[in-house]
């Protein structure tokens, strides 16, 4: 049995503090062998992780990658050269802003890698899941290859969820459920002290990993508010990491 502590940046979503099931996402339609947790997380639909692995600003032990190396794979065929840019000009994004304390490098022959593809939505799983083989991470062509969706995606893989989970996330932040769709309440579930680890680093209300203001929304009507003198428009904003960010990555993989 591993051991797992949970880690936190942020991402697009928010959590409910009560007792929800984390899991009542669906499985794609062309992936039924997955499912998908709070919005853009996945799991191999057979496999016991989600009863194990608290998500969304977590990291798990078990998952980091040898050396901060991301080897991965771009199905070059389902992108445009253009979209293809965008992808690796992310990687590198990452690379500058950590120093290089994460590094994503085309697989050759190494035994685990992430499998870029169009897939249907835009997702990852959170961390390294295999000992062998590719995960996947799905980026399809209209929507989710932009420069912040893709870092966000490729920070999940990383081994980070969602900021807004974080156990001291209402000092800071009111996630207002009346305004969120039906079905939906367990995006929000927030973390107890006990499950995670924050690196004692403060809250980033405006991390590419926390959710926009209107996440999951039925009524247009903002579903988390910030607390104090804070836009709400600055959540879901960043089109890069931001400090507090970087400082977590750093902390997470042991660099200076």
């Amino acid at each position: 049995m591993h051991s797992y502590i949970i880690f936190f940046l942020a991402c697009y979503s928010a959590v409910y503090g009560g007792p929800v099931n984390l899991f009542m996402n669906v499985t794609i339609n062309d992936r039924p062998d997955l499912v998908i947790v709070e919005g853009d997380i996945a799991f191999d639909a057979g496999s016991t992780a989600p009863q194990l692995i608290p998500l969304k600003n977590a990291y798990i032990v078990s998952s980091k990658w040898t050396g901060g190396v991301l080897p991965y794979l771009i199905e070059q065929s389902q992108f445009t050269a253009a979209q293809i840019t965008t992808i690796t000009n992310a990687m590198r994004k990452i690379e500058q802003q950590t120093n290089n304390c994460i590094r994503f490098v085309a697989r050759t022959t190494q035994p685990t890698w992430v499998r870029i593809y169009a897939g249907t939505g835009c997702w990852s799983y959170m961390g390294r899941t295999k000992t062998s083989g590719a995960q996947d991470l799905s980026l399809q062509k209209s929507g989710c290859v932009t420069q912040n969706i893709v870092i966000h995606e490729l920070l999940h893989a990383v081994g980070f969820a969602h900021e807004q989970t974080r156990p001291d996330r209402d000092q800071h932040v009111t996630v207002n459920y009346n305004n969120i769709e039906a079905g939906k309440e367990s995006n929000f579930q927030r973390y107890l002290t006990s499950e995670v680890n924050t690196f004692s680093k403060a809250y980033d209300i405006a991390s590419i990993m926390h959710y926009k203001w209107n996440a999951f929304s039925k009524n247009g009507l903002a579903t988390i508010t910030p607390k104090g003198n804070v836009s709400q428009s600055v959540m879901g904003s960043s089109v890069q990491m931001t400090n507090l960010d970087i400082e977590k990555v750093k902390a997470y993989y042991g660099c200076t």
